[in-house]
């Protein structure tokens, strides 16, 4: 098997913000940010309401069933901005984010954009657009798709050497042409690349959001003012998760390449033997095509200011020395790959034509687009731009790279932040998790106490249903004196003729039965206490009632 296909570990480094989309988005109902620490956390509904007490799960309950409408998810925005601090503990873990993102954030969270004519309001939705993910783990992933994509690009360019389009030559009929085939003849389906998947380190963060921010490459100036591009006057820019370069070696993919020339012979149906790549040859013509091309937007975007200095200096020590001799022995390439990696990257020279639009006027074509896209960390940004979209990929690597532990070490380590707001996350889960069992303690000791107390009302019912209606009618009167008048209350009433007969003898027991209980039953005092006198002429007039 080893003579018809060969497998390589690929291992990937960002060496800029990379975002490769996958249609989904963080959304304000789902992720709050710390607005102190510049961290963006997201959340299931789960966590959403793990955190909340009961009074806040039923105030969220009331906003979520509302009519629907505009003013629901400013509302359900505002809501979660408010009880931020409760949601962070059981959310992923914490992204960081532009100070430029979360100073919008702050300013336009759970508000209305604008008014519009007959009452519509326009919301501040604040989507942030995820980068590919595996959908079990959470985790950041690079498709083999797009991997696979970037290299194709690179492969034609190399056939067409800067050759023109044919007449009336279409993108499909221009790459059928240069490959000398399609489908099962096309030479890409010999070329197999995997997924590659997150193996950076755990102490930094993955990700980091940003702004992609519109400059037009060629600066001009009337009036005194930079003309602005198109988007730019318009405020138009884009919120977006991307890879963050500060791992190095951080997604682990393969490449497997079949060899058929073997089997040429017998079949017509294969891709031509001279368009049958080695790993060498591959790293080679992506060398050629994707660091031409690094090299002449960055000194471009460096004419204008745009680039981050201190991470171009450190790109340009990089591909220097030995990684630039790896690279030449074709042990390592350079891509291009997801949202705003330019035109340039998806087109082949020598055949570009960019499509401009002029808004009213017909579009025009030109070998170049008139803007750059660039990662910022503000939306109005000039200054300390990125691009998006570099990778630098080694084949087997079995050693570590001095040089590229190097430019690791020179990048901005999230490390410290990470650890420190992964440690408030715990800190407020276990507050949160405290209050939660003094309350769930509290609330059980309510209930313990409310079901005695039904308890004794229903014992205290069914004393009552054994009484005789004269045991019920003392019952009611007691009922309404203070204790310590008890006897004498009912001796008031009894000597009032209120009852007689048997009735009295059952109240005189009655007031006895206090009497004794109180220490006042005395008739057979015979000292001169005048206290105890009173309390003997009692006694005895009980007595008479008794006899």
């Amino acid at each position: 098997m080893s003579e018809f296909i060969k497998h390589y570990n690929l291992k990937f480094t960002p060496l800029s913000p990379v975002h490769i989309g996958t249609g989904d988005s963080y959304e304000p109902a789902n992720y709050v940010i710390d607005t102190e620490n510049d961290a963006l956390y997201s959340f299931d509904s789960f966590a959403a309401q793990t955190g909340l007490s009961q009074p806040e799960r039923k105030q969220l309950l009331n906003i979520v069933n509302a009519k629907p409408d505009d003013r629901l998810l400013t509302n359900v925005q505002a809501f979660f901005h408010q009880h931020r601090e409760k949601m962070l503990p059981f959310a992923c873990a914490p992204i960081p984010t532009a100070p430029g993102v979360r100073k919008l954030y702050e300013k336009r969270i759970g508000k209305i954009a604008q008014q519009e004519r007959r009452g519509k309001r326009i919301i501040n939705k604040l989507e942030i657009e995820r980068s590919f993910y595996n959908p079990v783990t959470q985790a950041p992933l690079l498709p083999g798709s797009s991997l696979k994509g970037a290299i194709r690009t690179a492969l034609l360019d190399s056939i067409n050497q800067k050759a023109q389009l044919l007449r009336g030559e279409r993108n499909r009929e221009l790459q059928k042409r240069l490959f000398q085939g399609q489908f099962h003849s096309d030479p890409m389906r010999l070329i197999s690349i995997a997924d590659a998947s997150w193996q950076g380190d755990d102490d930094n963060p993955a990700h980091m959001v940003q702004f992609a921010v519109n400059r037009k490459r060629n600066q001009s100036t009337k009036d005194g003012k930079t003309i602005k591009s198109t988007a730019e006057n318009k405020g138009l820019y884009q919120l977006l998760e991307c890879l963050a370069p500060c791992h190095i070696r951080s997604f682990s993919g393969s490449i497997s390449l079949q060899n058929v020339k073997p089997v040429q012979q017998f079949t017509d149906k294969l891709p031509k033997p001279e368009y049958q790549w080695s790993i060498q040859d591959i790293a080679r013509y992506c060398n050629a095509f994707y660091m031409h091309l690094f090299w002449q937007e960055t000194q471009a975007m460096q004419k204008n200011n745009y680039l981050h200095s201190q991470w171009l200096e450190q790109i340009k020590q990089l591909f220097s020395g030995n990684m630039l001799k790896r690279m030449n022995n074709g042990e390592a390439f350079l891509l291009r790959a997801g949202r705003h990696s330019g035109a340039e990257a998806l087109t082949l020279e020598g055949v570009r034509q960019i499509k401009i639009m002029q808004g009213k006027k017909p579009p025009r074509y030109q070998t170049q687009p008139t803007t750059w896209w660039l990662a910022a960390e503000r939306e109005s940004a000039q200054t300390e731009l990125l691009p998006f979209g570099w990778l630098l990929v080694e084949i087997n690597p079995t050693e570590d790279d001095p040089q590229l532990q190097q430019w690791h070490d020179g990048q901005q380590n999230k490390h410290d932040w990470f650890k420190a707001q992964l440690a408030k996350q715990q800190l407020l889960k276990q507050d949160i998790l405290q209050r939660q069992q003094q309350e769930s303690a509290r609330l059980q000791a309510q209930k313990e106490a409310e079901a005695r107390e039904k308890q004794r009302q229903l014992e205290e019912q069914q004393r009552l249903a054994s009484l005789s209606p004269i045991e019920r009618e003392i019952e009611e009167l007691l009922g309404k004196t203070p204790e310590a008048e008890h006897d004498t209350r009912l001796l008031k009433e009894l000597e009032s003729g209120r009852w007689d007969s048997n009735d009295a003898k059952i109240v005189a027991q009655k007031v006895k039965q206090l009497m004794e209980e109180a220490g006042k039953w005395m008739p057979d005092f015979a000292g001169t206490n005048k206290k105890k006198l009173k309390l003997k002429q009692r006694s005895e007039k009980v007595l008479q009632y008794l006899q």
